[in-house]
């Protein structure tokens, strides 16, 4: 993985033309990455003839194009960070632990820092009310969560605002402050851990500072003893290797970062040729990563995620020379934790992925669905709709590892956890269709992908088959790997016709009394042949048995069946659920729709 996020920093800094050896744009952070803090306080310092006096407050909305002005990098949590560029905690805390600490602690590493120092200390009461105030007027401009940041600007003149990054003093001092930090746990003439060679100098707490899962501050961490002079033993970096990774980390950062299913994760990409030989291949996947913004504005893409700026399916179009890692990860503060590494698949299998979604999202029976009164929406598989199914947070990454890497599954396993979900609701008398079709497209999905393992069911029957027969056979043929037994297609059905009756009972009664003959959804298969009967009996005692023909269907196929079905009862649950859900789609299928309304 750290390899893999090295080669990608190495392939970035290649493809835009820039140098290993400038520093400058990979020690920086772009402190809105994540677009917390898209608000600039700028305390501007006004020089004349040679003095620095307070000039007052600006308030600017950050831009990427001044990123590198502002020359943010984190510091300790305690102290300041590496310049007097900030994020705003209190402002009050902030202006005094992170502005006024830097210059205490930096006033005298030249003439500028000590004239700026000197000016801030003159001003200080003047510049924290101001401060203040400014502060109040944008908070209500942020939204839950959003900060700001705090920095320092140079007015002279009438030349443009100069800004940290406009000035070596400041430039200077953060990169050699950088290095100092590195170098407090280094060794001469030794190995780096990535690039395998024997460097100048290598450092033991250089990788700390981009992943946080790394640490050295507890003792068990650190190699061959608890003292940290040997923490250089556990994780050895030298200076290019370690700026290599920083840029391969922001760029997974800012394009590379997703959420599926609540998780947050990195897709690493791993070239297998390298730039030159895969030069067209890198320049497409950078270009596609880069421009995904614009991609999205211009070109509808499927998603498998609650990620509305995911580009897996224009990603998987990419030719097989390259591949994707998955790092699923929880991040927090100081921590870091993985949860979970998928490692090597090729586009081709993303690409497959998103061929089965397309072929399940396109069925009818999936466009316009009624998912609150008046209210009508597609449904479509998606592994954040599907987790709603799923029994853990562990169990869903476990299936989504299965999902990537083509490793089957029990099929009797995601039937219990269908059912699980669909009874619950179930028993609460709500409406079902759209949770249903929900979890019947997540089934699709997992079969079609060929994931689910499964028992062999065997067909039975003659030749020749009713009218009716014929269109039930076409209903069922459109899902031929779904209803693939007799049994499935009986249970269905009578899944349908008990919706027809639990309609007439509501209409007549204003209640469902039949529904506890349905047993909480927990039948197994002499429950369901038993239901049958008393399904024909109800209808006749209540008159309206418009269903002759659809009755003669259902014990066709129960013949079909036999006995001993070995399905087992979510299954067969799951079956008779989906057949109530979708009765009024048979039946229009079946043609059978206006002549029960004929009857009525």
């Amino acid at each position: 993985m750290i390899q893999a996020i090295k080669e990608l920093g190495e392939l970035k800094l290649q493809w835009e033309g820039k140098n290993i050896t400038d520093l400058l744009p990979i020690f920086i952070d772009n402190p809105n990455q994540d677009g917390n803090y898209p608000k600039t306080l700028v305390i501007i310092f006004e020089k004349k003839e040679g003095k620095y006096t307070y000039g007052g407050i600006d308030i600017e909305d950050i831009s990427e194009s001044k990123i590198e002005k502002y020359l943010y990098k984190r510091g300790a949590s305690q102290g300041p960070d590496e310049t007097p560029t900030s994020k705003i905690t209190e402002i009050e805390k902030t202006f005094n632990n992170k502005i006024k600490g830097w210059f205490k602690k930096k006033f005298d590493v030249n003439e500028l820092f000590a004239y700026l120092n000197e000016a801030l200390i003159d001003s200080e009461k003047k510049i924290l009310n101001e401060l203040k105030t400014k502060w109040e007027e944008i908070k209500s401009q942020l939204k839950r969560n959003q900060s700001a940041i705090v920095t320092i600007a140079i007015k002279e003149k009438d030349y443009p605002l100069k800004y940290l990054g406009d000035f070596e003093e400041f430039k200077g001092e953060l990169i050699n402050s950088v290095k100092k930090k590195y170098q407090k746990i280094s060794k001469k003439n030794h190995l780096c851990s990535i690039c395998r060679e024997i460097k100048e100098e290598i450092y033991g707490n250089a990788l700390n500072d981009i992943f946080k899962f790394y640490t050295l501050d507890k003792p068990g961490y650190i190699a061959g003893g608890f003292q940290e002079k040997n923490a250089w033993k556990n994780a050895p970096l030298c200076l290019e290797c370690t700026l290599k990774l920083k840029e391969g980390k922001k760029f997974l950062d800012t394009y590379l970062k997703g959420k599926l299913g609540g998780q947050q994760y990195y897709l690493i990409p791993k070239f297998l040729l390298g730039i030159k030989k895969g030069e067209d291949l890198v320049n497409a996947f950078f270009t596609y990563s880069v421009r995904r913004e614009e991609i999205l504005k211009n070109k509808t893409l499927k998603r498998i995620s609650e990620d509305e700026k995911e580009i897996l399916e224009i990603l998987g179009e990419l030719k097989d020379v390259l591949t994707y890692n998955f790092l699923f990860y929880k991040a927090s503060n100081q921590a870091f934790k993985i949860n979970l590494f998928i490692e090597d698949i090729l586009p081709s299998r993303i690409s497959t992925i998103f061929k089965i979604k397309k072929e399940i999202d396109d069925k009818e029976i999936f466009k316009s669905v009624e998912v609150k009164k008046g209210k009508y929406e597609d449904i479509e598989f998606r592994f954040d709709i599907f987790k709603q199914f799923v029994p853990s947070p562990k169990v869903f990454l476990e299936i989504v590892d299965k999902t990537f890497r083509g490793v089957k599954f029990e099929q009797d396993l995601l039937f219990s956890w269908l059912m699980n979900t669909i009874r619950e609701k179930f028993i609460k008398n709500i409406y079902l269709k759209p949770l249903i079709l929900k979890a019947f497209s997540s089934f699709l999905f997992f079969k079609k992908l060929e994931l689910l393992i499964t028992k062999q069911y065997f067909k039975k029957g003659g030749k020749f088959m009713s009218e009716l027969k014929e269109k039930a056979e076409d209903f069922f043929n459109d899902f031929f790997d779904t209803f693939y037994s007799p049994a499935h297609k009986a249970i269905f059905l009578l899944g349908s016709l008990t919706e027809k009756l639990l309609n007439i009972q509501f209409r007549e009664r204003n209640s469902t009394p039949f529904r506890k003959h349905l047993k909480g959804l927990r039948m197994k298969e002499e429950d369901v042949k038993a239901l049958f009967p008393k399904i024909q009996n109800k209808l006749e005692e209540y008159g309206k048995n418009y269903y002759r023909s659809f009755e003669s269907l259902i014990s066709e196929y129960f013949l079909e069946a036999g006995k001993n079905w070995k399905i087992s009862t979510d299954e067969i649950n799951f079956y008779f659920i989906l057949g109530m859900n979708l009765a009024n789609e048979i039946f229009e299928k079946l043609g059978l729709k206006e002549r029960r309304a004929k009857n009525g």
